[in-house]
């Protein structure tokens, strides 16, 4: 079974945004490579390109990177930039590998080696649009047919939506999981998703990648096609690309919005996760982050939603 983390914003969302997407890039000027601009990239460390390691300052956090022979230096640069700015603005995950496949069969033989998945299975995500992912111990996944689909803004808010999930697990000192509802390891999905995407979101708005206010009115649009309530994505509501309606996302984003509004954007970056590290308990770590109940706040949350 996969312990990986699901992908950030998928292709639905990008054609939704279209408009935002545009917003962003005249924002962010042309947002190509950012190889220019100090990414730090040292090529002496690690030799060949697949041992190429930059260092996220402060902290000198190393990011090494496994390309195949046609990730260019331009892309490199610019995830190197970008995890740059989301380790400023989100803070520390630890030390980082990216993964980079622009080959399909080196990207399914990396997948289905890391993995317990056929390769039938690792083509069918392919190409149901899977295109980013994170997995426990801090690497990012990225498959550039699809990632490079999406607008600029949108693949800098992927790799700040997947380093929040490094993060995640960084604080939290456990491979927790969204599945199996009765083990310690387990943490809601839409807590997982929701959380990483609503502290993504507002952390490229700030850069200038996409604007707040338009992609949470996108947010809100999808989420209401849905009247089923947040505890029912726990374990469900999963990204497209392995068959889910991304409730998790979506339904999850405002709720995460919900309770950091109520009690401190640190609560859903931090609090909650250092304390699944000290409690291993979900519930126990939802109440010393939030100070209420998960049954407690799923009935305000529902009350909440209904306005919107």
């Amino acid at each position: 079974m996969r312990t990986s983390v699901e992908g950030g914003p998928s292709r639905m969302r990008w054609v939704l945004a279209a408009v935002v997407a545009a917003t962003a890039l005249a924002a962010c000027g042309d947002g190509a490579g950012g190889s220019g601009s100090g990414t730090g990239l040292d090529r002496t460390a690690g030799g060949a390109r697949g041992g190429d390691v930059a260092r996220l300052q402060p902290g000198d956090r190393p990011v090494r990177f496994r390309l195949d022979t046609s990730v260019t230096p331009e892309l490199t640069g610019f995830v190197v930039e970008t995890l740059q700015w989301a380790h400023e603005d989100l803070g520390d995950s630890g030390p980082l590998t990216v993964h980079v496949y622009s080959d399909e069969e080196r990207f399914v033989r990396a997948y289905t080696d890391e993995y317990a998945i056929s390769a039938d299975e690792a083509r069918t995500e392919l190409d149901a649009g899977m295109h980013a992912f994170a997995s426990p111990g801090g690497h990012i996944w990225l498959y550039l047919p699809n990632f490079e689909q999406a607008p600029l803004g949108f693949q800098r808010l992927t790799l700040f939506h997947e380093y929040q999930h490094t993060q995640q697990q960084w604080q939290a000192v456990v491979n927790f999981q969204s599945e199996r509802v009765g083990e310690r390891s387990f943490v809601p999905r839409w807590l997982v998703e929701g959380c990483a995407e609503h502290l993504a979101v507002q952390a490229s708005s700030k850069r200038g990648f996409l604007d707040a206010a338009q992609e949470r009115a996108t947010v809100v649009s999808l989420a209401q096609q849905s009247a089923e309530p947040l505890r029912e994505f726990e374990t469900r509501g999963q990204a497209e690309f392995i068959g889910g309606k991304e409730e998790a996302y979506t339904v999850g984003s405002l709720a995460c919005e919900r309770l950091s509004a109520t009690f401190g954007e640190d609560s859903v970056l931090s609090r909650f996760w250092v304390s699944m590290e000290q409690t291993r308990d979900w519930n126990a770590a939802f109440v010393a982050a939030f100070g209420v109940s998960p049954d407690a706040f799923y009935a305000d949350f529902e009350r909440y939603r209904a306005t919107l």
